[in-house]
């Protein structure tokens, strides 16, 4: 009865944490856009839960092939973990590319970075909701404790680099496109690292390849931001330049 309470609990908190901190992130990020308009956060927030119903339509057919977590070999739960992850990544990777990619709003890394972390959040929104729908399927609190800043980490990877991909290059150009496929790379790297010891049961046994594995993606993330960061500060300063001291908020 205490499990099934803390179970209850825990999926409740997962369904509602990811929207509040999406609520919170375009709050607090809209001035952080060069053009102001925070139109773009909301609506690929929105969007990205749509993406989750072709995401789980792909692993539905996979399994349904044979192609799940019940791999017993080695090589069949990294290849699952990786085909899971790119599923994802390739679904939030689309929004980028269909609207957000776009938008003149989008048009650095610190940019791409907001965007993306809110394409995340509404994707593990959704994916959280079906798994509590499929309750059977969502009793591991490991997943459900992790799988929001998970999605923030590979959110905050792939942002980053879609965003170098429009920062002063052609969108049509093999460099800008590089980065953008960069981006997609990484992140699903990094979810599909998840994946594999998520769907250990084994993984406490496994735990400093754990924790090595959280101390290289937070890296990666530390460096993205800090790099972002210093690119907008240049791109403000270049922008107040061009206006002849016109003030900008950074």
């Amino acid at each position: 009865m205490v499990n099934n309470l803390i179970v209850s609990i825990l999926n409740l908190l997962s369904l509602t944490l990811s929207p509040l901190l999406a609520i919170f992130l375009v709050v607090n990020f809209r001035t952080k856009l060069n053009s102001r308009d925070s139109t773009i956060l909301v609506v690929c927030f929105f969007i990205s839960l749509v993406t989750v119903i072709p995401a789980l339509v792909i692993k539905y057919t996979a399994a349904e092939l044979g192609f799940d977590e019940n791999i017993i070999s080695l090589f069949g739960r990294i290849g699952f973990s990786v085909f899971t992850a790119f599923i994802d990544e390739l679904n939030k990777y689309i929004v980028i590319i269909a609207y957000a990619y776009r938008r003149r709003e989008f048009d650095e890394p610190q940019a791409g970075i907001f965007v993306t972390m809110l394409i995340a959040l509404g994707f593990v929104t959704g994916d959280n909701a079906w798994h509590i729908i499929q309750a059977d399927k969502f009793s591991d609190t490991w997943r459900i404790l992790t799988s929001i800043p998970m999605a923030l980490v590979v959110g905050i990877l792939m942002g980053f680099y879609s965003g170098m991909s429009k920062y002063g290059l052609d969108s049509d150009d093999l460099s800008s496109f590089g980065l953008r496929i960069r981006g997609l790379v990484t992140a699903a790297l990094f979810h599909g690292f998840y994946n594999f010891f998520l769907f250990m049961e084994e993984y406490r046994s496994l735990m400093v390849l754990i924790v090595i594995g959280i101390l290289i993606a937070l890296f990666q993330v530390g460096l993205c931001v800090f790099r972002a960061r210093r690119l907008h500060s240049r791109l403000v300063y270049s922008r107040m330049r061009r206006t002849k001291g016109g003030s900008v908020d950074i």
